[in-house]
Order: C-alpha cells, then structure tokens, then sequence
C-alpha cells in the first residue's frame, strides 16, 4: 500500500485520545461488605461484565473511527488490478506523451509514415484516459519553444491538435525529452504517473549526448512506456544524406574557383553506385559529380565552382531521392565581397604612393573596382573613423599614441585587416612599447643593414622560402593538370629590413636568406595582421619593382578583408550572427527573414568600440537560408547576412534502435526494466496500461468505515445511556 499524503498520518497519534481518556476515567473503588446484598453479588458480576464490555467496543470503535478519517485524509493507495471488483481505474493519473516529430518520422514503410502511425498509437493511448485525469501532450519540437507545457483533462483538443501535426525538421535528443517529462511528473499530485514515447525508435537519438546529468529522473512509482512505430516491420529502410558542406577556399572573388567540401553518407545496407551530387547557386545547377559509397560509408568530395557576381550568394548541394528525401538538400552561402574600403595612412603622402597604387591599377578585371582606397597622413589617424574601414596599411608611421593604438587593437579584435609595412621614420622601441604589446604580437628587433642602393654595399637578402599552401597564394599561380606545382617568384634584392619575431601566435609566409621573415602573420581577436619587413618604397629594396609586388598586394588586401564563411546551423538551435557595420544609425531597423517569407524584428546588440553587432533569433524551425537585413524607413534595406539553417546531420542515419541502446538510455536516467513495458502494434494498449498500473485509491473506503463505526458507536452509546437511566 502506498499513501499519497503520507504526512498526515502522523494524525494517527490521535487515535491515542480515547484510550487516554478512558484510563483517566478508572477510580478504584473501596469494597464495603453488607450482609443485606449478598444475595446481589451473582447479579452484579453479570451486570458489570456487560458494562465493560459495552466499554471496551465504544473504546474499540471511537480508536477506529479517528484512524479511518486519518487514513482517509492520508489517501492511502493499492498496488494491483482489482478489474474484476470494477475499481481499477478509480486512481487518478497524469499522463506525459512525447510524440516524436523529428524529420525521420516522415519515412515510409508498408504501413505508412511513422507520423501517421505514430499518431494512430496516441490516439489509442488517449482511449485509455478518464475524467479526472491529467494529459501532456509534448512534441519534441515543441520542447526548445514552449515556455510552459499545460494538461489538459480531455482528450478531444489534443485529437484535434493530432489532426493538423506535421512532421518538424528539428531533432531534439531523448535525455532532454525525458528532462520535460520528469519536470511534468514531478508537479503531478496523482497516484499514477506514466510516461509515453511515441518514436520511430532511431538509434542516433537514444545516444546523443543531452543534459550533462540526467541521472534518476524519476522515482520507483513512474511507469515507461515505449510505443515503437517500426516494431515488427519487415520492410528495409536504406538512405543516403549529405551531412556537411562548408566552403573551404579562404579567399573569395568573382569568377575566381573556390571550393567546397562536403560530406555525403550512406547509412543503408548496400552500396551506392554512380550517385549524383549536384551544386546550386543562385538557383541554377553550376556542377555535378558520381560517387560509390560503401554500404554504412562516408565519402569526402571537394567539388570546384566558380561565384559569377559579387555579394551573398544562396547554394545548395543536393542528391538524388531517396527514401528520406531531407537529408538530400544541404545549404551553404557564399559571400563574395563586393567593396573593401581601405585606408591608407603614412608618415607622407609618398608612403602610402604605391600600396595604394597597386591596390586600385585594376588589372584584373575580376577585382575591378573592388578597393576603394583613402589615403591620409600620419596627423589625421587620431580623428579618423577606423570601423568604417575593411582593411587597415600603415605604411612607414613613425610612432602611435596609446588612444591610437588602442583604436588599431579594437578594429583588428573585431575582424579588420591590418597591414604593415616599415619605413625609415618609425620609432622601433615606440611600435614595441605602446603598439605591438595590444595586438598581442612579439617585439621587433633594431633595422638590419645589408646594403646599399647606391651599391657601397653589395650585398643583399632574397627569398630563401615560401608557404605557397597558404591562401595567399592560392590560384595566383596556373598550374598544368598532371604536373608537380614548380612556382617560380621574381625575390626582391633587399638592402634593409626590419627584424620580426613571429613567437606563439604567428608564423612566416616568406623568410629570407639570413632566416628572418620578410612576411609574417598573426592573429588578433577575430582580424588577422600581415607585417611586411620592408618599406613600400624603393630605399630598403627593389620589392614594389617585382611582378610578385602587385598581385601579393591584391591577395593581401582580400586575405584580410574575408570574414569567416557563413556558419551553418541546426534547425531548432539559435542563430548568432556576429557582423562589422561601417555604416549604421540610431534609426536603423533589422529583421531576419525565414526561408519561408516570415520576417521578425531583431536588435542587435552593438560594440561600439569595434564597430560590430550581435543578432540572434531562436525562430529556426525551417531548413534553408536565413537573411539578415537592414531596413532603411518603410523599405527594405541591403542585404547584411545570411545564415544557412541544415537539418540534424544524426538524422541522415536510419538505423533502428537496439534492445541494448535502449536499456542502456533508460538506465542511464535512473529507469528501472520492471518500470517500463513496450507497446507494439498488436498490442491492447488498455490492457497493457491497466494491467501495469496502481490499483485503486482507498480514501473512499475509510471515509465509509469511519461514517459505519460513527454510526454503530452513537448506537451503542445511546443504549447505554438508556440502561443506566
């Protein structure tokens, strides 16, 4: 037997007041002998015998009455069916139905969609309910949204809600559905307490990783059941899915290859032959490849295509249909950058000369146009605006103060470009003291001589090596299909250069002969800095003369304006966006527009000092692209971003659930075997409830024994009352 309010039994301490009562009352009573009453003695004996016996039943039946109101009160319940006495059902009961709507359940077998069934099963389930008792309906799509999860007492609004569900594309994992229904549980007053999960049963979602400590979610008296939509089907589900896509290339331009690399899985029984993988941008079929993948294999091709515009670019990759078709679309984006402000800015109007020269000559038309190039002096950084800027060159400034250097630390922290170049007028120990220690780089040391341009000296530095794996050079070079990549590169003489140390942060792109860099790379918050050891003039070399001057230029300029490509997230996870404005106002408006048309209101929340905002929005239901725009009064503004939102790539894996993943879920949150019964297709889920739950409450039984022993005591007392009148 098991109470519900098991502390107010300590009421049964009252059952002690009439036996208290009832001693306090015993006098003892000296015995006087008179010889007239002897002949009453017989008579006496008899009298009293009847008198404490009548005593001892009211004592007896007032005791029973106070324990059965308390018993009442305590609302003791029965472990086991009593269907033949009719009160089986009579306990009430909360019921939690998980209803798993995860892209999977919109596979087929030879009875349908698993949704379908899925639905049929809970509405059977409803079947079993009765008035009084307590409904959660919870899909687990439903779970990262809902603030509150109401019960309802009937089940007519949830066969209505039924009706109109459709499959989600959010995958939730099991340990955090369970975390819901144990909260739900937890908050019921009623004796049964029972747990549906209505599943296709796929194994990825049994293991997935959810709470950190999910342990003993419930007691001993919470019942489990497992409705499994796929038990006893015969029929094989095989699939493929893309489970990745990101753009690999590190600079992007128009009409310039970049690639991607995807990944592509084959979760079925039999290998794939010849399957088609096709690219899309801007809606239109750019590429296609054939692939085999092994049976449960895992393929890795980098396809190749080439942007034929500038701005945010919309692409999908897509395979042929499948049995579970939305695994087969993958998003991604591609942002191709249409302007990069530069600024320039020298000791003279004369060291800024030919960076900025070489940076606007626009030979290749493919980058015509891209840079837009200012150039200031030395005296006009303090006042000038940096976060309206991509990319940052200081060519030959003598010295910083401590508020500019704090402005160039800020804008690279955020993700600007930097780039440096030396120059006879800077003061080394001022760019080691005030500048270098905020970007967190090394210091340098004094200006090596070599030589000299008026050939006093002779002697000069060259290239000695070269990283051409790094994205600077990537694509600068044609290479013959079939041969070993042999790049030759024009070295500069160098006459003077500085001496910088790359240390833990970063690493040298060039070194030259005398193993000091010529150009090295570090990294700054989310910006990255390139450092040229040399002047963009013609006094410590002869490097602007070189054909390797220009394009190294380009490439640097559009290294350092990148930013990171598009991040892809999973449906139902909140989208961050982290974005650098140049150009913003008090008034600007921003929304996020699903793939589906729906727009909602973001405010960013914005840095000032580096110039960038942070959105977020957890209205991610739906795969596809998210765009993040500016609204400029009552039209729609620019295109700022677009995000990609891609299905649970654990979901490409169809492989159903076995008895060992199972128990071994259910232990791991505290679930007992004897607490839960699986219900397939065949079975009577009425039975199978009833038979495993909590028999009836006896609250109702003690309140009709308490008003029988009120009634018998009145009786026995009155008739005392009458015998000693």
């Amino acid at each position: 037997m098991t109470f519900l309010n098991p502390l107010l039994l300590f009421g049964l301490i009252a059952a002690a007041i009439p036996i208290i009562i009832h001693l306090l009352n015993l006098r003892k009573l000296k015995t006087v002998e008179f010889s007239t009453l002897q002949f009453l003695k017989e008579l006496q004996k008899t009298k009293m015998r009847r008198v404490k016996i009548r005593q001892w039943l009211l004592l007896a039946l007032r005791t029973l009455l106070i324990i059965a109101v308390v018993m009442a009160f305590s609302r003791p319940a029965m472990r086991g069916s009593l269907a033949g006495f009719g009160g089986a059902t009579t306990a009430k009961t909360t019921l939690v139905i998980l209803l798993d709507d995860s892209p999977s359940m919109n596979v087929r077998n030879e009875r349908g969609t698993f949704l379908a069934q899925a639905k049929e099963t809970t509405n059977r389930i409803l079947d079993v309910v009765k008035d009084g008792d307590e409904i959660h309906l919870v899909t687990l799509s439903s779970i990262r949204h809902a603030p509150t999860f109401n019960a309802a007492h009937s089940p007519a609004p949830l066969r209505t809600m039924l009706e109109h569900l459709m499959p989600s594309q959010e995958t939730l994992p099991f340990r955090d559905a369970m975390g819901i229904a144990a909260k739900l549980i937890s908050e019921s007053k009623n004796f049964n307490r029972e747990v549906y999960l209505v599943t296709d049963a796929q194994a990825t979602q049994f293991a997935q990783a959810g709470r950190a400590d999910t342990s003993d979610l419930f007691d001993d008296n919470v019942k489990l059941f497992l409705a499994d939509v796929r038990s006893g089907s015969t029929a094989r589900i095989d699939n493929a899915g893309i489970t990745s896509a990101e753009i690999a290339s590190k600079i992007v331009t128009q009409h310039k290859p970049l690639t991607i690399k995807a990944q592509v899985q084959n979760s079925g029984s039999s290998a794939l032959r010849n399957a088609a993988l096709s690219v899309y941008l801007d809606g239109s079929r750019v590429f296609q490849h054939s692939m085999d993948i092994q049976q449960g294999g895992t393929v890795s091709p980098v396809v190749s295509i080439v942007p034929k515009r500038r701005g945010i670019i919309k692409g999908y990759l897509q395979l042929e249909d499948d049995a579970f078709e939305a695994d087969n679309i993958r998003h991604f984006v591609v942002n191709v950058p249409d302007i990069i402000r530069v600024l320039c800015v020298g000791a003279a109007a004369a060291d800024t000369r030919l960076p900025s020269l070489a940076l606007t000559l626009d030979r290749d038309t493919n980058v015509a146009g891209l840079f837009a190039v200012e150039q200031i002096t030395e005296p006009q950084l303090s006042s000038h605006d940096l976060n309206k800027s991509d990319v940052l060159i200081l060519s030959g400034v003598r010295d910083f103060s401590t508020g500019e250097a704090d402005r160039i630390a800020q804008f690279v922290n955020g993700g600007g470009g930097l780039l440096l170049f030396a120059g006879k007028e800077m003061d080394i120990n001022n760019y080691n003291d005030v500048l270098f220690p905020k970007l967190g780089a090394p210091k340098m040391l004094p200006p090596k001589l070599v030589g000299s341009a008026d050939q006093s000296i002779s002697s000069f530095l060259s290239f000695q090596k070269i990283e051409f794996e790094h994205p600077l050079f990537a694509g600068l070079f044609e290479q013959q299909p079939g041969k070993t990549a042999q790049h030759a590169v024009e070295s500069p003489k160098v006459l003077r250069t500085l001496v910088p140390q790359a240390g833990a942060k970063g690493h040298t792109i060039i070194s030259l002969s005398d193993g000091t860099g010529f150009l090295i790379e570090y990294q700054h918050g989310a910006g990255r800095i390139l450092l040229f050891s040399v002047e963009a003039g013609l006094t410590w070399s002869d490097f602007p003369l070189k054909g390797i001057f220009v394009p190294l230029l380009y490439r640097s300029g559009l290294y350092l304006s990148q930013t990171e490509a598009a991040a892809s997230f999973t449906t139902g996870e909140e989208i961050k966006i982290h974005l650098r404005l140049s150009n913003r106002s008090d008034k600007d408006a921003f929304l996020l527009r699903s793939p589906s048309g729906i727009d909602e209101r973001v405010v960013p929340q914005f840095m000032t000092q580096t110039g960038t905002a942070s959105f977020s929005s957890t209205n991610s239901a739906e795969a596809g692209i998210y765009e993040l725009r500016k609204i400029a009064g009552e039209k729609e503004g620019e295109l700022l971003h677009a995000a990609p939102v891609n299905i649970a790539s654990s979901e490409t894996d169809l492989t159903h659930a076995s008895d060992e993943i199972v128990n071994a879920f259910f232990t791991s949150i505290g679930l007992k075997p004897e607490q839960i019964r699986r219900l397939s297709r065949s079975d009577k889920i009425d039975t199978v409830v009833l038979e495993s739950r909590f028999g009836v409450e006896l609250w109702k039984y003690f309140v009709g024994l308490a008003l029988l022993f009120a009634l018998i005591e009145m009786a026995i007392g009155r008739e005392s009352k009458e015998q000693k009148t």
